[in-house]
């Protein structure tokens, strides 16, 4: 049985129309026909509040059919290798997202200082800072489309 026979079978036994249980949770009756309908799920903390409202346990609201077919929808076209890979950009653009960070803190506080000395930042200095950043940007983006596509 699915989440969402579940469901409508629990909050029939309770008495419940799908108004009346939307109107306890303060969700729309779309929100719970949603539900019991299968295009939508609730999120865990919803699904909590459903459970306790209808006076089951939350393991009885889900079922393995579900577990299964949605470890299957997910991971279903992920193999190892392709989980590995994505795993091995998202290091990659930690990596990045640190140097960008690194950067900034080291010409700001050269700005600081600078302006403490009340001295111009050199031309050169700001085009080498626009380009660290300019490239860690555009190396940030290319992983996260890499990221999105794997």
């Amino acid at each position: 049985m699915s989440f969402g026979e579940s469901l409508k079978k629990k909050r029939e036994e309770n008495h419940y129309t799908q108004q009346q249980l939307a109107d306890k949770l303060y969700v729309s009756r779309q929100t719970v026909c949603r539900w019991e309908n299968g295009s939508r799920c609730p999120d865990l903390i919803m699904a909590k509040r459903l459970a306790m409202e209808l006076g089951v346990g939350l393991d009885e609201l889900i079922s393995d059919e579900d577990v299964e077919d949605a470890a299957t929808d997910v991971y279903g076209l992920w193999t190892a290798e392709k989980l590995s890979e994505r795993r091995r950009w998202r290091e990659l653009q930690k990596r990045i997202l640190s140097i960008i960070e690194g950067a900034s803190t080291f010409f700001l506080v050269i700005q600081l200082f600078l302006i403490y000395l009340d001295v111009r930042m050199p031309l050169w200095g700001t085009a080498v800072g626009f380009a660290v950043f300019a490239s860690a940007y555009a190396c940030n983006r290319v992983i996260s489309k890499k990221i999105g596509e794997t």
